[in-house]
């Protein structure tokens, strides 16, 4: 019996001494590092154009997701910029397409190491918003609700018309004691394809 309990107690003793490394396993699972690609990507899930009162709204879909060097950038410090760049374009039969209107919808993401938060910042709006997790920003940016593109008035009558979007992602390159940091990260980059849909009159 005494044999049995040592035994036992020595059993047990290893189970608790795996438990940390359990832990951390399952902690490392839930970290931004476990679902990070190696490269990071971009994919335009779905773009349409309605129009309300004269103007063409653009909404859609993205899911963006960061490599992991550019998640240790990030969380060491540096800011990466989104851009979606839109392009409203005119079919033309036997030459290139025109394009009638180009605009840019520009971001920035910093990590606030202090309070442990995701900023996400609008660079045309000004507006700010901060996220207790990084999936929850890129949601928030990967969401495109009701963006004013194009004025009706600009388009012709029974001409043909495409939306074009595309998304980029890449390391702010910055100035003074950050720019250690970028050089040290690296250029990163990434940019999806083209995502082009009729724009319905």
């Amino acid at each position: 019996m005494r044999a049995s309990s040592r035994q036992a107690d020595k059993v047990a003793s290893r189970g608790w001494r795996r438990l940390p490394v359990c832990l951390l396993v399952i902690a490392l699972s839930w970290s931004p590092l476990a679902w990070a690609d190696k490269d990071g990507h971009i994919d335009i899930r779905s773009a349409f154009t309605e129009v309300v009162d004269g103007v063409y709204y653009l909404s859609g879909r993205v899911e963006l997701a960061l490599s992991e060097d550019a998640l240790k950038a990030l969380e060491n410090g540096v800011s990466l910029d989104i851009e979606f760049q839109i392009d409203v374009t005119q079919r033309r039969r036997y030459i290139w397409d025109s394009s009638i209107a180009s605009l840019k919808q520009r971001y920035e993401l910093a990590f606030h190491a202090l309070t442990g938060r995701y900023v996400l910042a609008n660079r045309n709006s000004g507006e700010r918003e901060s996220f207790s997790t990084l999936d929850g920003a890129l949601a928030r940016v990967g969401v495109i609700d009701g963006l004013p593109i194009i004025d009706e008035a600009l388009l012709e009558v029974d001409t043909r018309y495409d939306g074009n979007l595309r998304v980029e992602m890449q390391i702010k390159q910055s100035a003074g004691p950050l720019r250690v940091l970028t050089l040290f990260w690296g250029d990163w980059h990434v940019t999806s394809e083209w995502y082009r849909w009729p724009m319905q009159r």
